[in-house]
């Protein structure tokens, strides 16, 4: 689509189709507030989220309803999708859903019959990991970033796969990962920014130890160069099937402003009323997803990063696996508070103050202290494995292991919009 469709469909789009794999959802309107209304006889399965289910009553809201908005862009990426259309003027949230529509996560899809937009071109994930990575995502945003319908501050975008693409990259060769081929059609490229030196190899630094101490995470990669940050997305199955997903934000009924609002106590509960019959097994991967986070000094697990998983809303659920965890100590702006708090503190948890939580969400002591050594056994593997890795021949490491082991840390109390 030409800039002059894009300015019609900018000026002229207040109504999107919403699609799920189970059947058309209904028409999401936008006039002086948001209504969304399911056509009459739906099916339960249709619904859009956990928390609007099928109705005869219409919704209506002055904000955007909490499904919808949760991938919005936000920070570089809401700002470069502002800056390419400053001269249509205020870029709205209904317009954003219908440029990300087609490349949403979760299993949601929106449209405008009157304004089709194209599909777009599929890259190689073997270019990805071994191009040179400042040239390459530039290259990548300006094709896939006004696209893309993913949230984070971290200049990040959504990019489509050739099918059974072959990652042909150092990292494979040195055994780092153990996937040859990217398992699903879209990958999540994240790119490493002056602000925050060395993220790309902390996350996947963290992401591994994760992997090593045999909790689910999607497929990642490291760029040859240890600029790019690359995730296999897990809302898709390998066939590339929907998988709907949902973040805390949505299901505790806060927005994305606050996402640093609240309590790992508080996500518990919420697990245990998504969770169904499951509640024992879930609670059990949050205390590990809680519990990586805090042993890594990761003091961003904000509610964002926390999602439950559904094939549609009727249908089990389970967490999603491990995503978003880097080193924030790293950092000297973000060192010594936890994005949310745990026994009313924000400050980093000791061991006892771990099991104690663990026991109040109804994880065994036992189970929780397995855990614990299980992440601090996969941290120093995962430290050893690394070592003959030429992407982190510098000194990354030995910062990694003294702000993960150490001691004479004092916590200082910062605000959350100094998060990444």
């Amino acid at each position: 689509m030409n800039m002059d469709d894009l300015e019609k469909a900018f000026k002229e789009v207040r109504s999107l189709q919403v699609q799920t794999p189970q059947g058309f959802a209904g028409n999401l309107v936008k006039e002086s507030r948001y209504s969304f209304q399911y056509p009459d006889g739906s099916d339960p399965s249709v619904a859009v989220g956990l928390l609007m289910p099928v109705r005869a009553e219409g919704y209506a809201a002055g904000n955007l309803f909490g499904p919808f908005g949760m991938n919005r862009a936000e920070g570089y990426l809401r700002h470069r999708i502002d800056e390419h259309f400053k001269r249509f003027g205020a870029v709205t949230d209904i317009f954003i859903l219908y440029l990300t529509g087609q490349s949403q996560i979760g299993r949601l899809e929106y449209s405008n019959a009157d304004y089709p937009l194209e599909k777009l071109k599929a890259e190689s994930l073997s270019d990805i990991l071994t191009s040179p990575s400042a040239e390459y995502f530039d290259y990548l945003l300006s094709k896939y970033a006004l696209r893309s319908g993913i949230s984070g501050a971290q200049p990040k975008t959504l990019v489509p796969i050739l099918s059974s693409s072959p990652a042909n990259s150092a990292s494979l060769d040195r055994g780092l990962d153990d996937r040859g081929t990217v398992a699903t059609e879209t990958v999540i490229v994240k790119a490493e920014g002056a602000d925050f030196p060395d993220i790309a190899r902390n996350e996947f630094f963290c992401i591994s130890v994760a992997k090593n101490a045999g909790m689910a995470v999607p497929g990642f990669w490291l760029s040859d160069d240890s600029r790019l940050f690359v995730m296999d997305r897990f809302d898709r199955t390998p066939a590339g099937g929907k998988i709907g997903f949902e973040d805390f934000t949505v299901l505790t009924r806060r927005t994305a402003d606050e996402k640093y609002v609240g309590s790992y106590e508080m996500i518990a509960k919420a697990v245990a009323v998504y969770a169904g019959d499951d509640k024992v097994r879930q609670a059990q991967r949050l205390f590990d997803r809680v519990a990586l986070s805090c042993l890594l000094r990761d003091g961003d697990a904000h509610l964002k990063n926390f999602g439950m998983l559904y094939d549609h809303p009727d249908a089990p659920r389970e967490l999603a696996p491990v995503f978003d965890v880097v080193n924030t100590d790293l950092y000297p702006d973000l060192v010594g508070r936890l994005a949310l708090k745990m026994g009313g503190s924000n400050t980093f948890p000791t061991p006892d103050d771990l099991i104690a939580y663990a026991e109040k969400i109804g994880v065994s002591s036992k189970y929780a202290s397995a855990t614990l050594d299980r992440i601090n056994t996969a941290i120093e593997s995962t430290l050893k494995q690394f070592k003959d890795d030429p992407r982190y021949q510098d000194d990354l490491l030995d910062r990694l292991e003294k702000t993960i082991f150490r001691v004479d840390w004092a916590p200082q109390q910062k605000k959350p919009e100094r998060q990444r």
